[in-house]
């Protein structure tokens, strides 16, 4: 992911300046894209977790050391963003694939989380708002595009997006709250939440 951004650019960028932000932007969103895409094989989620690295980049641009290598930096970042993705995407896919089934053989620490997990998630999706609740099914679940799902639901590729973002945030956020609460309890159960879950603020209020 090499590029040629000179220091001065760098410390600009450092310091907050948006038209070295938008210098390094040009630079390196396309390459970084691409570089994501390899490792998720997905072009409208790997669109969806550059802009996101680019936005906390500019959030946190007074962390960036501009005396060492920028392209390294967001190599780095780019491939823990692409692995974390990827940490998220087994376990509900895990758990879409075991919840097909009828019985459940095994006990495993590994399946009780899976599974746990797999019932926040749909819960998280059942109490979605129904638009969103239907463009996150026809996304994850059917395997539609952006633009597909547009086009089915009369509705902008834009609004698309951000309703996926918002409902992809939610279920990031809920299975941080259920690890968290594992880690404290070590127990594997929903009910043992912290109470500023979103899950919780779901289950009291059953809506936004």
């Amino acid at each position: 992911m090499s590029n040629n951004i000179d220091i001065k650019t760098l410390e600009a960028f450092q310091d907050g300046n948006h038209k070295a932000f938008e210098t390094v932007f040009i630079a390196y969103y396309n390459k970084t894209k691409t570089f994501i895409d390899g490792y998720i094989k997905s072009e409208s989620d790997a669109e969806e977790l550059t802009e996101d690295l680019f936005v906390n980049l500019w959030i946190n641009h007074d962390s960036i050391d501009a005396s060492k290598s920028f392209s390294s930096y967001l190599h780095t970042i780019a491939r823990n963003s692409a692995i974390n993705f990827l940490k998220h995407k087994y376990v509900h896919d895990t758990y879409l694939n075991s919840s097909q089934e009828i019985e459940y053989s095994s006990t495993s620490e590994e399946d009780l989380i899976a599974k746990e997990l797999g019932l926040l998630i749909d819960d998280i999706v059942g109490k979605m708002p129904e638009q969103r609740k239907m463009i996150y099914t026809l996304s994850r679940q059917e395997g539609l595009s952006n633009a597909e799902i547009a086009i089915q639901l009369n509705t902008t590729k834009r609004n698309v997006e951000s309703q996926l973002s918002l409902a992809l945030k939610e279920i990031r956020k809920a299975i941080s709250c259920f690890l968290l609460s594992f880690i404290k309890t070590s127990t594997f159960s929903l009910s043992f939440l912290p109470s500023d879950c979103i899950y919780s603020k779901y289950s009291k209020n059953g809506k936004e």
